[in-house]
């Protein structure tokens, strides 16, 4: 098994003459956290968006369990297994989630997306526990939950 869960390696990305990402490495171990922290403009976000495969690298590697991530799939099953590899929770996910669409309904929404055809109460159940919410948040809106609570619903939607 390979030693960190995701790696990226000599990340470099350029727009024109503008360098926004320029050398960028990091290895994260299984069960670890990591924060890119920098300046407005710094290149934290297209880090990430490469990390995601929403945009490419010009040149480095990202490798998820040592594998190096294919930059382009074809074909929807090909997308959802690359989107199953790696998720970004944003820091203000009240954006993210839909105001009309219950914390339940979001959770719903992605698994049926990603394993259709199967029941999902117990997996809704799992999460809201796992993130510290209970099944008592399942039926709220985002404009009722706190911040934290909505960057745990994201959490939920991205584990």
């Amino acid at each position: 098994m390979p030693e960190h869960v995701l790696e990226a390696v000599g990340l470099h990305r350029t727009y024109g003459s503008v360098r926004a990402v320029d050398d960028v490495s990091f290895a994260l171990p299984e069960g670890g956290s990591l924060g890119i922290v920098g300046e407005s403009g710094s290149g934290k976000t297209t880090t990430a968006r490469i990390i995601v495969g929403l945009e490419r690298a010009d040149s480095g590697d990202v490798l998820v369990r040592g594998q190096a991530r294919v930059t382009r799939h074809r074909g929807r099953a090909a997308r959802l297994a690359r989107a199953r590899e790696v998720q970004m929770v944003f820091q203000d996910p009240y954006l993210s989630l839909d105001p009309r669409t219950s914390v339940e309904q979001v959770l719903r929404e992605t698994l049926s997306l990603h394993f259709p055809g199967t029941d999902h109460d117990r997996r809704v159940r799992e999460l809201l526990d796992q993130v510290g919410l209970g099944t008592r948040a399942a039926d709220a809106r985002p404009r009722q939950l706190s911040g934290g609570q909505r960057q745990r619903v994201a959490i939920a939607r991205a584990l």
